[in-house]
């Protein structure tokens, strides 16, 4: 047993400096990947979907649509084109918009911009509203105006 702790840390310190190298190869690359990169800011908003408070009596809907169905509409309404054409002009989100063609502003802002929500039995619904970006300012103004046209749009319903 003795005889084999002394192979093995013969063979260690016989590595070790093949070891060392690879380690300050993959140190550097890091290094030098993590300066390259751009900086990217992710800002995001979390949206609790509740009921009506309106008793039923009080007032009778003629659609009656569940809260998946009006996220999902609201969703749609406001990932649309001209909502997003709109919104990546007034916070100037990409820094050559001016030269990008309207697809390409609509694509790069679908990418950047996510949307999870969360359901369950006995659980809230929730929305969750991520955007990133650049600027970690253009991330938060963007994510402030989808939450303020969600809540336009859930005042509709």
């Amino acid at each position: 047993m003795n005889f084999d702790l002394r192979l093995y840390w013969a063979l260690f310190l016989r590595r070790l400096p093949v070891m060392a190298l690879f380690v300050l190869i993959g140190v550097a690359g890091g290094i030098i990947a993590a300066f390259k990169l751009p900086e990217t800011y992710e800002t995001s908003a979390r949206l609790l979907v509740e009921a009506p408070q309106i008793p039923d009596n009080m007032v009778v809907s003629t659609v009656q649509t569940g809260a998946t169905e009006q996220l999902d509409i609201i969703e749609q309404r406001l990932l649309t084109r001209a909502n997003l054409i709109d919104i990546a002009n007034r916070f100037r989100v990409f820094p050559d918009i001016r030269q990008m063609e309207p697809d390409a502003v609509v694509s790069k802002m679908r990418s950047s911009t996510r949307i999870r929500r969360s359901a369950g039995r006995e659980q809230a619904t929730l929305m969750t509203i991520s955007f990133s970006s650049h600027s970690g300012r253009i991330a938060a103004d963007v994510v402030n105006e989808y939450v303020t046209l969600v809540l336009q749009e859930n005042a509709r319903f």
